[in-house]
This record gives structure tokens, C-alpha cells and sequence, in this order.
């Protein structure tokens, strides 16, 4: 997992991901590589800042297909969402 660094993700953070989630899903993660930088990039382009947390702990969302995140935060204000997400992740619970 440590492409995740070329994108400013933390080392800690990807040392985290792997005590906390079972082997098959780094594995996942590791297969779904090209999928997993391309939101990470999308992100890193709203301005969300806690890309780290996100990892941590919604780390199902970085294997939607990027259109379909774009698509679902394009129904909202994206500034105001980026603001909401960067003060608190669960609001992805509501996108």
C-alpha cells in the first residue's frame, strides 16, 4: 500500500489500514489500485483535507467508481460538502 504515499497519505495511516482491516481488504485495496488513486486525486481536487480519515475509516468509498462519487457530489454544492466533510466524514453517510 505504500503508492498511497505518492498522494500524501501518511505512512502511519497505511500502517493503521493494515492492523485494522482483515488481509483481504488491503488486498482488495491493492487490486483496485488504479480505481483507489483516482478518488484519492478527485478528492485531493475538491479540497477535501482528511483524505487520511476518510482511508481509515470509509475505506469502501475508494473502490466506487470515481464518475459515480462525482455524480453524487455534483448533487450538492461542492464547496459547502467539502466544508462539511473536512469538519466531519460522516457526511458521507448522507451523499
Amino acid at each position: 500500500m505504500n503508492f498511497l504515499l505518492e498522494y500524501g497519505i501518511k505512512k502511519e495511516t497505511i500502517e493503521k489500514i493494515k492492523e485494522i482491516k482483515d488481509d483481504s481488504e488491503v488486498f482488495y485495496c491493492l487490486t483496485q489500485k488504479d480505481n483507489v488513486t483516482k478518488v484519492i486525486n478527485y478528492l485531493q481536487s475538491i479540497n477535501v483535507k482528511n483524505i487520511d480519515d476518510i482511508l481509515l475509516n470509509r475505506l469502501e468509498l475508494f473502490y466506487v467508481p470515481v464518475n459515480k462519487i462525482k455524480e453524487s457530489f455534483e448533487k450538492y454544492n461542492i464547496n459547502v460538502l467539502v466544508q462539511l466533510l473536512n469538519e466531519d466524514i460522516n457526511i458521507l453517510n448522507n451523499v
